[in-house]
């Protein structure tokens, strides 16, 4: 559970919960009462029970039940019935008695863990005199509808707290259920697909699943339970009916309604099991044949299109020969955002494949796109004959997000500079220690070679306890320490571990920093592997922004490469921080050291230009290039491509007015 106080007032540490400290395990019990802290698996269903101290007691029933009693003498309990390993698209029902009232702190919920990224997470159905989502420094990402009901979700950080794998840093997850429902008898259905996905869309995403239960909980308090789980059927309509067909011929297409996708695999071993994902949901689902089925999914949603595999196993394999949408064929054999194709020796070391060895998704671009450039929009007989799509990149930005990396500079700085040139992965925001920059001076001016330097703090210390003068000191000397590095003073601020209070605020707005959080954790800072890290970027919608890390993380190098084509896959470009809106917006001719967010073959180098620099270069008669909505120099004696005159940057006039539609040319005064 969480590991902080439920109670109203005062913040105390809870020792531990749901087998966390369980010292005791068995492996099967029939019916028995345990009043000692236990896991194991009873009637077909994995339990767990602990207490830290008093008189609370589980009763172990038939099936998915269990009872359960405690006492004010009980410091804090919790237990329940369920599943191990749990999953992300189990239906859970459940019905019985709920013997709290709203005096007492107490909670009923599907409780969970996951690895890589390691989450805690619950959807809490109903509770006492306390919400366990009020966690103190938590961020709120709306709401959504499930089960006849809105559930409000809140993402909270325990910093080196007891997990299932010790003592570690990590993020619960919580939908919470309004109204909340009543106490003594109780029933209920969770659609947990419903969470998963809406946690996901907001950049919450799970790992690979530990267990998962329908858990009592009491702390201080008094209450009982009498709890019947079992896995129950959907009660929403939201996920569209799918159905497959046997036809064989490529060149087939989607049902013309409008929002048809058909897609086309088989499995090597005939029991290989698929999702089609649509803007983040799952949205229909197969169990693969040997050979080649169109399967169709004809229902109207719309969004970044993946196909999923998720059952991977010795001897199988998924084959995705293609899909069709919007009136054109997709081969999976273009599309290079496939974390389940194994290469470089490791799952998600491969692309442009059509088999997925390993369970993961390949990403196919989003419903509207158009690659071959001959799609009707309308999803029904293709125009394309049956061809073979294009790369799937898309030039056009569509949208702008951002790419920050805190903690530096350091060693790792220089090599990820040169990934992201390599890989045009450009503008980003560098949020750096002020007790990194001493020693490392000249590194600041190479961080601005790709973009903005702002303030992450001096010390990167836990700051919600200290006083407006403490922080501000704080904040003070990380500005001086960058601006003596000959950067310009900074606009925002990435306040240490995402921890923002109104003494934090006020101490930001009184140096001229706007705080900025994240929308999407990279988790690269919890060990994610490069897939996992591109995995979250693909999550990003315009405007939001990504928490990375500059430092001994190597999986963050490594996935840059991976990171820049799912951007442009997208069509999204990295753009700036606005730090009026504190949102990702294009970059603009005001940005210093920013550069044109582009992925055009003329390009050869990276450029930059800062305002002040470019009255000291020749414009040719007052002109300048519009690149993408970032004025640079013209060139005067360089015949194409980008220059280097005058140790300044500069675009020639041909290669300015090529970018085409939407990009920009040459503009003079």
């Amino acid at each position: 559970m969480k590991l902080h106080n439920i109670g109203r007032n005062a913040v105390t540490t809870l020792i531990c919960a749901l087998g966390i400290g369980a010292t005791i395990s068995a492996t099967s019990v029939s019916a028995q009462t345990l009043s000692s802290n236990s896991t194991g698996t009873n009637n077909g269903f994995y339990y767990t029970f602990w207490k830290d101290s008093g008189d609370a007691s589980m009763g172990l029933q038939a099936g998915g039940r269990y009872t359960s009693q405690w006492t004010n003498s009980t410091n804090n309990w919790v237990g329940g019935k369920g599943w191990k390993p749990g999953n992300s698209t189990r239906v859970i029902s459940y019905s019985g008695t709920y013997g709290v009232d709203n005096s007492q702190n107490s909670y009923l919920a599907l409780y969970g863990w996951t690895r890589s990224p390691l989450i805690e997470y619950y959807v809490i159905e109903s509770y006492g005199s306390y919400n366990p989502a009020s966690c103190s420094g938590g961020t709120d990402y709306g709401s959504f509808q499930s089960d006849g009901a809105t559930y409000n979700v809140r993402r909270c950080q325990r910093v080196q707290q007891p997990s299932i794998d010790g003592t570690q840093t990590f993020y619960q997850y919580f939908s919470v259920r309004n109204p909340k429902k009543g106490f003594g008898a109780i029933s209920g259905t969770i659609t947990f697909a419903n969470h998963a996905n809406f946690w996901a869309s907001k950049g919450l995403n799970l790992g690979a699943h530990d267990y998962q239960v329908l858990a009592t909980e009491g702390y201080q308090s008094r209450g009982s339970s009498d709890i019947t789980v079992s896995e129950g059927t959907a009660t929403t309509s939201s996920t569209p009916t799918s159905t497959a067909t046997n036809s064989s011929v490529r060149s087939s297409t989607p049902n013309s309604g409008g929002g048809g996708i058909v897609v086309r695999a088989r499995g090597v071993a005939g029991s290989e099991h698929i999702n089609l994902r649509v803007g983040g949901a799952t949205v229909a689902n197969w169990t693969l044949t040997t050979s080649f089925q169109n399967y169709t999914y004809t229902g109207n949603a719309s969004g970044d299109i993946q196909v999923q595999y998720d059952n991977d196993a010795s001897g199988r394999d998924a084959i995705i020969d293609y899909i069709q949408v919007n009136g054109e064929t997709r081969q999976a054999e273009d599309m290079d955002y496939n974390t389940a194709a194994y290469g470089n020796g490791s799952c998600g070391g491969g692309s442009n494949s059509e088999t997925m060895h390993c369970n993961g998704v390949i990403g196919f671009g989003y419903t509207y796109d158009c690659f071959s450039g001959n799609c009707n929009g309308s999803g029904g007989t293709s125009s394309t004959g049956g061809t073979t799509s294009s790369t799937g990149t898309n030039n056009n930005c569509s949208g702008y997000v951002g790419i920050t990396f805190d903690d530096g500079p350091n060693s790792n700085t220089t090599a990820l500079i040169n990934l992201l040139k390599q890989h045009n992965l450009t503008p980003v925001t560098w949020f750096n220690q002020g007790n990194n920059i001493a020693s490392n001076t000249s590194l600041i001016a190479l961080e601005r070679s790709v973009g903005e330097v702002h303030n992450h703090s001096f010390t990167h210390s836990h700051m919600t306890s200290w006083t407006l003068a403490q922080v501000s000191d704080e904040l003070n000397r990380t500005n001086q320490a960058i601006q003596n590095a000959g950067a310009p003073k900074p606009t925002l601020f990435r306040p240490p571990y995402g921890e923002v209070n109104s003494t934090i605020q006020q101490a930001a707005q009184a140096a001229g920093l706007r705080v900025v959080t994240w929308d999407v954790d990279s988790q690269d800072w919890n060990n994610a592997s490069a897939s996992a890290i591109v995995n979250a970027v693909n999550q990003l919608q315009n405007g939001q922004i990504i928490l990375m890390h500059d430092g001994s993380y190597t999986n963050t190098n490594s996935a840059i490469a991976q990171i820049a084509s799912t951007l442009r896959n997208k069509g999204l470009c990295p753009g700036r921080i606005d730090p009026n809106t504190g949102r990702a917006v294009a970059p603009t001719s005001g940005t210093t050291s920013s550069t044109p967010a582009i992925s055009s073959s003329s390009r050869s180098s990276t450029a930059v230009v800062t305002s002040s620099s470019r009255s000291s270069v020749s414009t040719g008669g007052n002109c300048q290039c519009n690149w993408w909505g970032t004025l640079y120099p013209t060139c005067q004696n360089t015949a194409s491509g980008w220059g280097w005159e005058n140790s300044r940057s500069c675009i020639t006039t041909s290669t300015c007015n090529s970018q085409g539609t939407g990009g920009g040319g040459v503009v003079c005064n």
